[in-house]
């Protein structure tokens, strides 16, 4: 990224910042609830209970985003507008690695590539700023990414390996034709 970009998608007002981060954090938590809603659909209720975890912690940041927000006039911003990387929310989980019968340690890697950007988007942000009071929200939003990192991290190591043969189904669903 040349420094032009990257000046150009520079976050320096407060306001900025925390559309930037309800959006993220909407976002998120959207994408958590859909992908364990799905699960739930497909009868995995292990890897069901672990995204819909993660959609509250989503919900519960969003919320503290929209507490901060109180009193500020948030600019709307147009998706394309956003000052992310490659035009995706950082912590929205991919569903193109979605799969029904997946096992729980592959619903968390997919969780902890997604926390990861988002604590990369923030301290990103935080490197970048020319504001302090957006560089200290943005250092504490990062923090807390780092935290759900580490907690992914324990979960991982919770749960083994995905079974070599894990998306064998006997009896697979059917699209009508």
């Amino acid at each position: 990224m040349t420094d032009d970009v990257k000046d150009a998608n520079r976050i320096d007002s407060v306001e900025l910042f925390l559309a930037h981060a309800l959006t993220l954090e909407n976002e998120a938590a959207d994408g958590y609830q859909e992908i364990g809603d799905s699960m739930a659909v497909h009868n995995n209720p292990e890897v069901a209970g672990l995204f819909l975890q993660m959609c509250k912690y989503g919900r519960m940041h969003a919320d503290e985003v929209r507490e901060l927000a109180t009193g500020l006039d948030l600019p709307h911003i147009p998706p394309w507008e956003y000052s992310w990387e490659d035009g995706e929310s950082p912590e929205s989980a991919s569903m193109d690695k979605m799969h029904y019968m997946m096992q729980p340690a592959q619903a968390l890697a997919l969780a902890m590539k997604a926390e990861r950007q988002a604590h990369a988007f923030y301290a990103g942000v935080a490197a970048s700023t020319a504001n302090p009071r957006v560089r200290e929200l943005a250092q504490q939003f990062a923090a807390e990414e780092s935290e759900h990192v580490r907690l992914l991290g324990e979960w991982i190591a919770k749960y083994p390996p995905a079974d070599d043969n894990w998306d064998y189904d006997p009896d697979p669903p059917a699209m009508p034709e």
